[in-house]
């Protein structure tokens, strides 16, 4: 693969149910702790901070706070404060800008979202919704997003649905709007994978599917600094693989993470020349061992660079300098990181990180309060995003 120039870069994740049986067993340990959650909410409640996307740094809303003023919206502030409600998940735009998603068990074993957006020292709450909330960071801006139950445009939790963003003029929100599937996307688009890969406008609300010529899932999409979109992709029957494309979307470039396997977890470097991956479980059944595959030239070669327990292996994170982590949730809790030396040990309450940059977060297991690093994961900060 052909090396491309670097510009400015950060990191956007984006908070979905997961889809597949993989991520679904990397968040088994945070449903077992995460206890007060429990029914048929509990795969969105729990799983919701785990997939990364990666986006170029931008300012699209100004460097100027938000007004100081915001409305309130009171059953939003309420679920929020409930003891009973849970922190379900977070992205950060920068350590002062940031989303988080809270849930409150409901009647019949339904759940109840509400969204905080802050902004440079502003906040606001995005309202109550049954259907979630999913969090976003795109470039300088983070927003709040009600997702439809189904991709379908005659379905009715389209009427349900809603965008809400924090910006320098204030409080913005918006109906997502369906679009009929395709294969391209425009370059103000993120990519979310939400089962199927979404792209979504910030600036019209705008939401339609994607599809990738012989994929049937997508996961884990991350853009790096040279305007490259990654994913990992499978067929429902066949083994997964790393897909890009430099032309969004009208052609894709592919290899096999790890041969024999599909699905899997990715972290791609703001330069794109570091990649790191975790590889999925084989078909018909689960291994004992899983490696993580490093690759400092943007694919051309990987290493193998540890093994570990297949269940508790995950949220790999890639580094412009040649250097990674990832997080071993095993019976010795390890912060590996492959190129920068010995392994470190990490709080137990760590759950699934996420970087923007070099700068670290993560939720924590059986908790509400969001933790931080600046240092690589060498020391830790802890704080309640509401």
């Amino acid at each position: 693969m052909s090396e491309l120039k670097e510009l400015s870069w950060e990191v956007q994740e984006t908070v979905e149910p997961l889809p597949f049986e993989l991520l679904e067993r990397r968040g088994v340990r945070r449903r077992r702790r995460r206890q007060a959650l429990t029914g048929a909410g509990v795969v969105l409640a729990v799983t919701v901070a785990v997939l990364a996307a990666v986006l170029p740094f931008r300012n699209v809303t100004g460097t100027e706070r938000p007004p100081a003023s915001m409305p309130v919206d009171h059953a939003a502030e309420k679920l929020i404060a409930d003891k009973k409600s849970g922190a379900a998940g977070i992205a950060f735009a920068s350590p002062k800008r940031w989303v988080s998603v809270w849930s409150s068990p409901q009647a019949g074993y339904t759940y109840a979202y509400a969204a905080v957006l802050f902004r440079d020292g502003v906040r606001t709450t995005a309202p109550v919704r049954k259907n979630g909330w999913t969090a976003v960071r795109d470039g300088a801006d983070v927003l709040a997003v009600s997702m439809p139950t189904s991709m379908k445009g005659t379905d009715p939790t389209w009427a349900q649905t809603l965008m809400v963003r924090l910006t320098d003029q204030g409080r913005v929100e918006k109906k997502l709007r369906w679009a009929a599937p395709a294969t391209e996307f425009t370059d103000r688009e993120v990519l979310l994978a939400y089962g199927t890969l979404r792209a979504l406008d910030p600036d019209t609300g705008v939401l339609r599917e994607v599809k990738i010529p012989g994929v049937d899932n997508a996961i884990e999409p991350q853009r790096d600094s040279t305007g490259r979109w990654w994913v990992v992709g499978a067929k429902n029957s066949g083994v997964g693989n790393l897909y890009w494309t430099d032309d969004l979307g009208k052609t894709w470039g592919h290899s096999v993470i790890s041969p024999g396997r599909f699905n899997g977890a990715l972290s791609v470097s703001p330069n794109g020349r570091t990649l790191m991956v975790i590889p999925g479980n084989k078909p018909g059944g689960r291994d004992e061992q899983v490696p993580l595959r490093m690759s400092t030239d943007r694919g051309e070669h990987w290493t193998t660079v540890a093994t570990r327990d297949e269940p508790y292996l995950q949220s790999p994170v890639a580094f412009d300098n040649g250097t990674g982590l990832a997080l071993y949730q095993g019976k010795h809790r390890e912060l590996l990181r492959p190129g920068a030396g010995k392994p470190l040990t990490p709080p137990t309450d760590l759950g699934s990180l996420t970087a923007v940059g070099d700068f670290l977060y993560a939720l924590q297991y059986n908790g509400n309060q969001a933790l931080t690093s600046t240092n690589h994961g060498e020391t830790w900060k802890y704080f309640v995003p509401r």
